[in-house]
């Protein structure tokens, strides 16, 4: 027997497949130093170049929200539309973690916008662990292996 699409599987899974896909492209871009070391060979992981994954992190986000909206609005739309309107009617019952996770945001976006701690020390890592691969052995876009920077 044909089992009919299940939408609500078809979703799940594109959202576990993004998450895992942001969240690779994501730690590499973190980590990883710009298109070209000091050898001036182009970083490769994968067989993807930096602006390969930024790519992929960019298409993956699109992909990942779009499905994150479709999973709440579509398939669970009634279950948080009921919950909107319940919260709404009621009032906020637990209204502390509602402002928390608000402050914490705000708190997120100035911070890394100002460069404050312990956001700037963050960027800084990033940075610190990407310079430690620049001059090390490093990949040409067609594979060959180079040692790095030269005297």
């Amino acid at each position: 027997m044909k089992q009919a699409f299940s939408w609500r599987i078809f979703i799940s899974f594109g959202l576990s497949l993004s998450f895992v896909i942001l969240l690779v492209s994501g730690v590499l871009l973190y980590i990883f130093p710009g298109s070209r070391g000091n050898s001036g060979f182009v970083w490769e992981m994968l067989g993807l170049t930096k602006p390969d994954w930024q790519n992929q992190h960019i298409i993956f986000g699109f992909a990942f929200s779009i499905l994150g909206l479709f999973h709440l609005l579509v398939i669970n739309g009634k279950a948080f539309f009921s919950y909107i309107k319940n919260k709404t009617t009621e009032g906020l019952n637990r209204p502390i973690e509602l402002l928390i996770i608000l402050l914490l945001g705000l708190l997120f976006g100035v911070g890394t916008y100002f460069k404050t701690q312990p956001f700037l020390s963050i960027l800084k890592l990033g940075k610190s662990i990407s310079k430690s691969f620049d001059g090390n052995t490093t990949q040409e876009r067609n594979g060959n292996q180079s040692a790095g920077k030269r005297d």
